[in-house]
């Protein structure tokens, strides 16, 4: 009798970048030796059609519209059926809780991977239990999309290989992200139309931009992550290495055009190529005299609602001034600028030393092949992340 073996060194995977205005995807060919990097075969990108009036349920049927095109695109790359997909979701289809977990007894006892498991399911039944209160009668049955344990600290020290460890403190930093079930089942039955039979693995946008970070720039512990995509705007707080806080607010980057075309009377092509004009010094007077005070305007509104999110946060907690940005490039350095701005969240973030790191794509390089077309960081980002998951 013989045995066979497989010798495939290597995974297709299919990646979607499901945001709240656009929908990316990309085939990505993951090496399995953990040796190499993972290189993205072929890119397309749809956008997200939005209604003036929010409804979740129509906005869900909209982004199954781009899901399915983005899908069907990728397909038509005739690159081959993907082994898994790799779905990475940014506000408002997940909500993520970090948490930390405690322990203490008197006697000595040892950390096992049972006792890990149960604290976990304990907070993961909570955190459930939270969000049928919370949203019971607009998004219905939530679904555990992700659950990371970030750090293990035993007797107050942070422990690498903490399993069979004795101590007497245990203390667990966790993310656990959960999503509505309506929303991931419609992921799931959207891709099935196209990629038959194949595991769909969720994600969130900003864990994924955490290792990312993490694994690049080694010599930052401390630092906010920001995410301005179509609807809203994500923050992830990073303290010591360990992501200890993620919050969103309702601005993005349509909002951004939307203020624009209502002030000025003008399409939405009209208001992005003004835009693309300012931003490039290349307006007349005339126009300059109309646009300075709305970019103004849009400027102090998304600001003001900058700090009114972080001042949810308990006032003793002060925030690194290190901000990783990630977003669309028409708008990316705008924000960048807006964020340099030392007004904004000036008790929260200190004013002295403070920078803004926009992620453009080409610093990933070392961690990432692109085989054609410009570096998407956000496919990018996405692309390390399985590979991390896949080889760890």
């Amino acid at each position: 009798m013989g045995f066979i073996f497989s010798t495939k060194k290597e995974k297709l995977v299919a990646i979607f970048d499901i945001g709240s205005g656009s929908i990316g995807g990309a085939m990505v060919s993951i090496p399995l030796d953990g040796k190499t990097i993972p290189k993205i075969l072929k890119t397309v990108k749809n956008e997200i059609k939005i209604y003036e009036k929010y409804n979740f349920k129509k906005f869900i049927d909209e982004m199954s519209s781009a899901l399915h095109l983005t899908a069907s695109h990728l397909y038509n790359k005739k690159i081959g059926a993907p082994d898994e997909i790799y779905c990475f979701l940014s506000s408002p289809w997940y909500i993520s809780e970090t948490n930390t977990i405690r322990m203490a007894k008197e006697k000595p006892f040892i950390f096992t991977k049972n006792l890990a498991n149960e604290l976990i399911q304990k907070e993961i039944s909570r955190l459930i239990e939270i969000y049928k209160e919370k949203y019971s009668t607009t998004n219905g049955t939530a679904e555990i999309m992700e659950q990371h344990t970030t750090s293990v600290s035993l007797n107050g020290y942070i422990v690498d290989e903490p399993l069979g460890t004795r101590c007497q403190t245990l203390e667990m930093n966790m993310v656990i992200s959960l999503s509505p079930q309506i929303c991931l089942n419609k992921i799931r039955e959207t891709l099935s139309k196209t990629f038959h039979h194949i595991k769909v693995n969720f994600s969130s946008f900003t864990l994924a931009t955490f290792f990312a970070i993490r694994d690049k720039y080694i010599d930052q512990d401390s630092y906010l992550l920001i995410d301005i995509s179509g609807e809203l705007t994500d923050i992830g707080i990073v303290t010591n290495g360990i992501l200890k806080a993620t919050l969103s607010f309702p601005f993005g980057k349509k909002n951004f055009f939307n203020y624009m075309c209502t002030k000025l009377e003008i399409e939405l092509r009209d208001a992005k190529e003004l835009f693309k004009l300012y931003t490039q010094n290349n307006l007349s007077t005339e126009f300059k005299e109309k646009a300075i005070p709305l970019f103004k305007s849009i400027e102090r509104s998304w600001g003001e609602s900058f700090d009114r999110c972080l001042n949810t946060l308990p006032h003793i907690l002060v925030l690194p001034s290190t901000i990783f940005l990630t977003a669309d490039n028409d708008i990316k350095d705008w924000f960048a600028n807006v964020l340099r701005d030392e007004k904004y969240a000036e008790t929260k973030i200190s004013a002295s030393n403070r920078r803004v790191v926009t992620l453009e794509g080409p610093e990933f390089l070392n961690m990432c092949e692109v085989g054609e077309g410009s570096c998407d960081p956000f496919l990018m980002v996405e692309s390390i992340s399985v590979m991390r998951k896949m080889t760890k």
